[in-house]
């Protein structure tokens, strides 16, 4: 996946749903190409959204041998449309990394990096994998082509398009110690269409 994106921090401050503990959640500066006249964040369709989610550092294991997970994200995406209503739709995660804590009266906060996507509807996702593929086969040899490897090849692609789905969205964050939630936050932005991934490709291997 490509996240080719220009360099602007914003920061969105967190909210708390419920009884949570608070997440601070940063969009991060890379992912943002410009913002709307009202200030909202706005990102590519092309690629996912880099965010960070902060979080209460938890109590160092001190006993001998014990461990600790290592903290994670989950998402729930909300649709927002023009009248303000709000619907659930799909949403991956695809985390990188993460850290924070330590020793001591005073520990730094935990930290979760991950991409979210908001991917195009399976049709549509569907649609761009096939399109994709037909550029890529016009370049090989008829023999190389078979049902097989047809279908193979889509089912691969498939999993690739990293196309998100264009609108104004609030991504709610949780972050979790095994099944615990340690906190919660937001971030909201929107997303503009900036291309098709069957005219741009998969990174290093642009289509003929």
């Amino acid at each position: 996946m490509r996240y080719v994106l220009l360099a602007q921090v914003f920061f969105l401050s967190c909210v708390a749903f419920g009884g949570d503990q608070p997440a601070a959640c940063e969009l991060e500066g890379k992912s943002i190409v410009s913002r709307s006249s009202s200030g909202l964040a706005q990102v590519s369709n092309l690629g996912g959204v880099q965010i960070t989610c902060r979080v209460r550092a938890r109590p160092f294991p001190t006993k001998p041998g014990a461990s600790r997970n290592a903290l994670r994200a989950a998402t729930n995406a909300y649709q927002i449309s023009p009248d303000g209503s709000k619907k659930l739709v799909p949403s991956e995660v695809k985390q990188f990394g993460g850290g924070g804590g330590g020793f001591g009266p005073d520990p730094q906060p935990e930290w979760v990096d991950f991409y979210v996507l908001i991917p195009l509807e399976p049709a549509e996702r569907d649609a761009e994998a096939r399109k994709y593929l037909a550029k890529v086969e016009k370049s090989m040899a008829p023999e190389q082509i078979t049902q097989e490897t047809h279908h193979r090849g889509l089912e691969r692609v498939r999993e690739l398009v990293y196309q998100q789905r264009v609108g104004h969205f609030q991504v709610a964050c949780r972050i979790l110690d095994g099944d615990r939630v340690m906190g919660v936050g937001a971030v909201e932005f929107e997303v503009l269409f900036k291309g098709r991934f069957s005219d741009v490709g998969l990174p290093g291997a642009p289509p003929a």
